[in-house]
């Protein structure tokens, strides 16, 4: 199971609430090609695709992740272990972080 933290929730609304954003575009849980900055995964604005997840905070809509790569994510994961999107602060800043 894919499973956005409370902190991530809080997190991407923030971004949202702070971006000019045309209706119908979220921000989307991202992995390669589709992300092509540093690292594994990113977060783009897109627009919503069938079959897609939606997670909320409240009744907002803060992500969407296609379920393949929700999938996809879950899979790489030892056993039974969820996928955990987070937001942390840590000595070299604050980030997202997928365990």
């Amino acid at each position: 199971m894919f499973i956005v933290t409370e902190e991530a929730k809080k997190e991407l609304k923030r971004i949202r609430e702070s971006r000019t954003m045309e209706p119908g575009k979220y921000l989307r849980f991202a992995i390669p090609p589709v992300w092509t900055g540093y690292g594994s995964f990113g977060i783009v604005i897109d627009e919503e695709r069938e079959g897609d997840i939606s997670i909320f905070l409240d009744d907002d809509k803060v992500l969407i992740i296609e379920d393949s790569v929700s999938e996809g994510v879950d899979n790489q994961k030892d056993g039974d272990e969820d996928s955990i999107l987070d937001f942390v602060e840590s000595p070299e800043g604050t980030r997202f972080t997928l365990s």
